[in-house]
């Protein structure tokens, strides 16, 4: 865990592999009063069905189109099985879902949380003063997916490795909270960190 200095926080960056607990971390910050931007969000309103930046993603993976429609599990599978896939995927989302964050924090009042679980492949990173991960071990993981998306160990499995390692996300961070205990626990934690970082918040 680094130690934040007593410059003024604007952007507070939370992060967390997928199925690590960063959701309920978010919410729980969204309930105690807090601006939260979400890139999940961000991207699911650019992309969704129907726009233009659907009918790209159609275009550049012509194999996740099925009945004329984007297939957005196919596509999952896809860019999780390969490395150049996801790297045109990423090359064609994240320029417009940067863009759209940067433009949300300009009109938002400070302090702001950014929830990206990209974060730090994104480049969002840079947007934050201090930057928070979400950890979770990955047997835990692997069992909330598989669960929550109702899909194979497989494919689980994949999806975890097509983002970077846990390690590495902890290691960019400035400070970690682990998510594999009581709910309610993990919960308070986080907010006492946020309050923590954001003395007056």
């Amino acid at each position: 865990m680094n130690q934040t200095t007593t410059r003024h926080i604007r952007v507070i960056g939370i992060t967390g592999g997928i199925a690590s607990g960063k959701t309920v971390a978010t919410t729980a910050l969204i309930q105690a009063g807090y601006t939260v931007i979400d890139a999940d969000e961000v991207s699911r309103a650019l992309f969704a069905t129907g726009t233009d930046g659907e009918k790209s993603i159609m275009l550049t993976f012509p194999q996740a189109v099925k009945n004329g429609k984007l297939d957005r599990g196919a596509l999952r599978k896809i860019i999780a099985k390969d490395d150049e896939a996801r790297q045109r995927l990423n090359a064609l989302t994240h320029p417009a879902i940067v863009a759209q964050i940067k433009k949300l924090i300009s009109a938002a009042t400070p302090p702001i949380i950014l929830s990206a679980p990209l974060l730090f492949e994104s480049g969002l990173s840079s947007l934050c003063d201090v930057t928070v991960c979400v950890y979770c071990p990955r047997p835990i993981r692997l069992q909330r997916l598989t669960a929550r998306d109702n899909i194979s160990l497989e494919d689980a499995a994949s999806i975890i490795d097509a983002q970077i390692p846990d390690a590495e996300r902890q290691s960019l961070a400035d400070y970690i909270v682990r998510s594999d205990r009581d709910q309610a626990e993990f919960v308070e934690e986080v907010k006492k960190l946020i309050t923590t970082i954001i003395p007056n918040s």
